[in-house]
């Protein structure tokens, strides 16, 4: 074997660890294996950094070492970043986006997948699905699955599932989406979930994810205590995961557990993600319902008024 060709298997085996590190949520494990080969890596390995420090929200290292203007679709990334750190930008940022993908190929399929990412993020999954139609790329095909979940389209998440499967059955990300369907299917579909989500716990580590994907199987089965074992182990391996609090905060209630408990996990919801979707949705519902009590309270007062 070629010097050359040992090199390429190296960093092949490098992109395939970097790859799934990342889809099964180890953002540092992912992080980690770019980091040795960042001075030579080309631009597809580099991305699965630049993802997870995201993924973490780091975006300013993405910031630092992509400037502004360098011929790389690496920049795709930079501008998810401004769009991160700038939300009122979105429609800027979606406007470079959208012009880069229409004007120029996408060789490494990094266009495309930002431009959906910031689409999805600004609560367009109809724009991020347009984006992404038609595409045999696994990373695109998954990407829409989670639109169309988010856009209760689970009969229509299921049929790309299936032509995931025909491409490649046994790829972690195929995997991984047959198993967000089927937990969209309900408790009957539930534990074929859980076996994938147990085998990638068993063949690459347990992660917040992982660990969150089995806890929603045990919460619809209405298995309390397993839920609640692997959310303690979610919680040793990220104090403050974002969907370990929401699950924590749903199993506090399906057990009758203390106010005091779900209101611990909100204030720190509150504290570590105070613009996330889970808090803005429940500070909206929150303010209809005290304008809804007000409106009551009005009216009945003017009905005893009737009265006397």
């Amino acid at each position: 074997m070629s010097r050359g060709q040992q090199n390429d298997e190296d960093t092949n085996a490098v992109l395939f660890d970097a790859r799934n590190e990342y889809y099964i949520g180890n953002f540092m494990g992912s992080i980690n294996f770019v980091l040795p080969e960042q001075g030579t890596a080309g631009a597809e390995l580099l991305s699965y950094m630049y993802l997870s420090y995201l993924a973490i929200d780091s975006g300013r290292i993405i910031a630092s070492d992509i400037k502004e203007g360098a011929s790389t679709p690496l920049q795709a990334l930079r501008l998810v970043h401004e769009a991160f750190e700038q939300p009122s930008r979105c429609e800027e940022v979606l406007e470079k986006l959208t012009d880069k993908v229409a004007g120029e190929e996408d060789e490494t399929n990094l266009w495309h997948i930002a431009t959906a990412i910031v689409y999805c993020y600004d609560g367009q999954f109809e724009n991020a699905l347009k984006i992404l139609h038609g595409s045999t790329n696994l990373e695109s095909m998954a990407l829409s699955v989670q639109c169309l979940l988010r856009l209760q389209r689970v009969d229509l998440a299921k049929q790309l599932v299936a032509k995931m499967q025909e491409i490649s059955d046994d790829a972690t990300l195929t995997q991984l989406a047959q198993a967000w369907v089927a937990l969209a299917q309900g408790t009957e579909q539930m534990q074929d979930a859980f076996h994938i989500y147990q085998e990638f716990c068993e063949k690459f580590k347990p992660t917040p994810a992982l660990l969150n994907g089995q806890a929603v199987v045990h919460l619809g089965l209405e298995r309390y205590e397993e839920a609640d074992a692997v959310l303690r182990e979610s919680l040793i391996k990220k104090h403050n995961d974002y969907d370990t609090l929401i699950n924590l905060m749903v199993l506090s209630h399906l057990t009758g557990k203390p106010t005091e408990n779900i209101t611990r996990y909100l204030e720190q919801l509150r504290q570590f993600y105070p613009k996330s979707d889970f808090i803005t949705d429940l500070d909206k519902k929150s303010t209809e319902f005290d304008r809804l009590c007000l409106q009551y309270d009005l009216g009945g007062g003017e009905e005893k008024l009737l009265a006397i």
